[in-house]
């Protein structure tokens, strides 16, 4: 292994579904002086495969892979896989293959208070339920043990002080290599030689409670994320005698509020303290969903930056995202309306072989789109249309929308934004899927119009249920608002 900033500790377990996810998350951060270990640890499904695949692609000259022919559980892999490797990096940081990082930042943030002389860096997380974790800051006038698990996900700590631990501190009390409370052997014993430590108050890390494998959802007396196999473990590491303190914190350092230092807006805890909490305000949840959206598609940040004034919240975007994933690799989109959502739908398709229009009703309002999708390093694969707004009657409502026939009679869309502003009459959203009802492709089809308000989505939607068959419709789906109907498959 070459020298390295950061040495990502990631093991797995029959996570062939997830794996390639974990890696790629690491791949997207905007430090690139990484090396990932990865474990698969005696899988029985194809995780190694899918595993090595991705790491070529992502990492082909900067990851170490191992395959167990036994299972020897993460603190095992972390005596005896990990360790020798940590010589060469100035940090180790722990993410599980089944998880992912969500903040591109977090490790280059990381790095900086590795080099300001930090030992250990942490964060908080969310969960894939949406729940968020309970992670917070330690007191450095107290010892770690003393103070519950606070350190979870995202861990990480300075790579040499691994070579300090015994291997007994990655057994149980028979002698028997650890099974459970893994994360918890791990970074009590890196806590007990240092105080030099930084809490990042944001959520960083993504932990999929949903994985039907884990010691959780396996066990049906589990409490919350613990398992009884993880609760025994656990009080059994915290009970071990601490390692000696080498590394006590400068006196004139003040750590308890947490960091601000070259930390992303938000930045969340695996293991499920007293404080886990299920409170998640619409910000707090926007803020997870917007470093998500940004963590696989870096790109949005150009659609938000050039859309002009109104923009989609993360939920509507990630909701796109979302619908977008259900039609076909080679579906065709079409989108009327607002030029926030037009940009947002032109960074989903960018590369992807899907082909996007855009039905204009002015050549003014053609050429700004224009132009906003050039500076977003959108063009080549967007076509505009332009259209004067026509009478369309729809049972009793009657509204202006764009003269759908200067589309070409073939191909049929798969999928449609209709995102119309409040100053739009409502009467225009009413009567958008008649408009455009000849363009709709006959194997199925997402509809999705964001009318801007609530009530009026809620009307349309029982209009349109009236007189039509074979739909599906779901109020309030686009991020907490907006109406979605669906036909086919």
């Amino acid at each position: 292994m070459q020298s390295s900033a950061a040495l990502i500790f990631m093991t797995g377990r029959n996570c062939a579904l997830y794996a390639p996810r974990a890696i790629e998350s690491v791949a997207k951060q905007t430090l690139k002086d990484v090396h990932i270990l990865f474990i698969d640890d005696a899988s029985d499904d194809n995780t190694g495969e899918a595993a090595r695949a991705s790491l070529e692609s992502h990492f082909a000259d900067r990851h170490t892979f191992v395959v167990n022919e036994t299972r020897f559980g993460k603190a095992r892999n972390a005596a005896e896989h990990l360790r020798p490797l940590v010589g060469n990096a100035t940090f180790v940081g722990v993410v599980d293959a089944d998880d992912q990082l969500i903040e591109p930042r977090v490790l280059e943030g990381m790095k900086a208070l590795y080099d300001a002389g930090k030992d250990v860096v942490w964060t908080n997380f969310a969960l894939d339920d949406g729940r968020v974790g309970g992670n917070g800051p330690l007191d450095p006038n107290r010892p770690p043990r003393l103070q519950g698990w606070k350190t979870s996900h995202f861990f990480s700590f300075r790579a040499e002080l691994l070579g300090n631990v015994p291997d007994d501190y990655f057994r149980d009390s028979e002698g028997e290599w650890l099974q459970a409370a893994c994360d918890i052997a791990i970074a009590l014993p890196i806590l007990d030689q240092t105080r030099r430590y930084q809490f990042l108050a944001s959520n960083a890390y993504l932990y999929t409670a949903t994985n039907p494998l884990s010691h959780h959802n396996l066990d049906p007396n589990s409490q919350g994320l613990n398992s009884t196999i993880q609760q025994k473990s656990a009080h059994a590491v915290f009970n071990k005698t601490p390692l000696p303190l080498t590394r006590p914190a400068p006196e004139t350092e003040s750590p308890r509020t947490p960091s601000t230092v070259a930390k992303p807006k938000s930045l969340h805890n695996k293991s499920e303290p007293a404080s886990m909490t299920a409170k998640s305000s619409p910000q707090t949840w926007s803020d997870i969903t917007g470093n998500l959206v940004v963590a696989e598609m870096p790109a949005i940040i150009n659609a938000m930056a050039y859309c002009g004034p109104l923009r989609l919240t993360p939920e509507q975007v990630w909701s796109l995202r979302g619908i977008l994933s259900t039609r076909t690799d080679n579906a065709d989109i079409l989108h009327v309306g607002s030029t926030r959502s037009a940009l947002t739908l032109a960074c989903f398709v960018r590369d992807t072989g899907r082909q996007l229009t855009c039905l204009c009703s002015s050549e003014e309002e053609a050429q700004e789109l224009d132009l906003r999708l050039k500076l977003c390093g959108f063009g080549g694969y967007v076509s505009i249309a332009v259209s004067q707004p026509q009478a369309v009657e729809f049972g009793d409502r009657k509204g202006m929308f764009p003269d759908a026939r200067v589309l070409e009679a073939e191909p049929k869309f798969d999928m449609v934004v209709v995102d119309f502003s409040k100053s739009v009459p409502s009467e225009s959203a009413a009567v958008s899927l008649a408009a455009l009802a000849p363009y709709l492709s006959p194997r199925g089809f997402a509809f999705c119009l964001m009318a801007g308000d609530a009530a009026a989505e809620a009307a349309i939607a029982a209009q349109w249920k009236a007189v039509g068959s074979g739909l599906s419709f779901c109020v309030n789906a686009i991020g907490g608002s907006g109406l979605l109907v669906v036909a086919g498959q």
